[in-house]
């Protein structure tokens, strides 16, 4: 049979039906995994992938389910553990910040640690050299030199005209978060404070720019001192009255020798933020 005859005959078959046209394709049978930090259990299609509620997964007759292909990985040592979820029939995958009961149930698996992530931010005082790195949890760090160069040397940004004070005289250990250095505005931190915000280096300093030595005559002379780091860092709150503490002699030297004054000026009292200040949290 020639050629001919074959594409006679083809064209003859399909006239008569013969051969048929192909068959529609069925839609194929969804996959249901299980992701073991929530428990929540994901239909997934070729298409998408859908979390099901209790409800749903029931009225689809409780389909038997895998469990997801979990990894789990945090930057560096800040304490945020990131779930990765990879779903193979749509390419797709999951990030979620798990909390501690969340890696407790997922069995208390490995975490890779990475270099780096995209929602890191850095940033630096303007009284200390050092990086500090803050997450998208809020969490912040102090950055190492090989951190920093691990990372690909990220930018930064640099918060001149405030930072971190302590006085190389007070004993207290006190450290003063100044908004504004060359002003000399400011207050004292909490412990709690400082820790929140990285626990930052402060700047040892003897006496800051509105700091003053104050004489008062109770019987014999007292020298006082006032200063930022009298006050508790409060931003916006009314300006307080000033609160002194007592100086002895040595500390007096340690200040540098300040000439003390029998009164203060309005502006001398005011160690205060304004309540538009950048907070040092911001």
């Amino acid at each position: 049979m020639g050629i001919r005859s074959v594409l006679a005959v083809a064209a003859a078959a399909l006239l008569t039906g013969v051969i048929a046209a192909p068959a529609y394709a069925e839609p194929a049978v969804p996959d249901y995994v299980r992701t073991t930090y929530d428990g929540t259990i994901y239909e997934v299609t070729d298409d998408d992938v859908v979390p099901l509620t209790f409800e749903e997964w029931s009225s689809l007759g409780f389909p038997a389910f895998s469990t997801a292909s979990t990894s789990f990985e945090k930057v560096l040592t800040f304490p945020t553990v990131t779930a990765v979820t990879i779903f193979d029939r749509p390419w797709m995958y999951l990030e979620v910040d798990v909390t501690w009961d969340e890696f407790q149930a997922a069995g208390y698996p490995p975490v890779a640690v990475q270099p780096w992530g995209p929602d890191i931010s850095v940033h630096k005082w303007g009284t200390s050299p050092e990086l500090l790195a803050e997450d998208r949890a809020g969490d912040i760090l102090k950055l190492t030199y090989d951190q920093w160069r691990g990372a690909g040397f990220p930018s930064f940004t640099a918060l001149e005209g405030r930072g971190f004070v302590h006085l190389s005289w007070d004993a207290s250990g006190g450290i003063a978060y100044m908004c504004d250095t060359g002003a000399g505005k400011g207050g004292r931190l909490t412990y709690e404070q400082w820790v929140s915000l990285g626990s930052p280096t402060p700047l040892n300093v003897t006496r800051t720019a509105n700091d003053v030595v104050l004489r008062w005559f109770t019987g014999q002379a007292q020298l006082n001192y006032i200063g930022a780091m009298n006050f508790p860092y409060d931003p916006g709150a009314a300006v307080q009255l000033p609160d002194v503490r007592p100086l002895t002699y040595g500390e007096w030297l340690g200040m540098g020798s300040p000439a003390p004054v029998d009164h203060i000026s309005p502006a001398s009292a005011d160690h205060s933020c304004r309540s538009d200040s950048l907070l040092p949290w911001e």
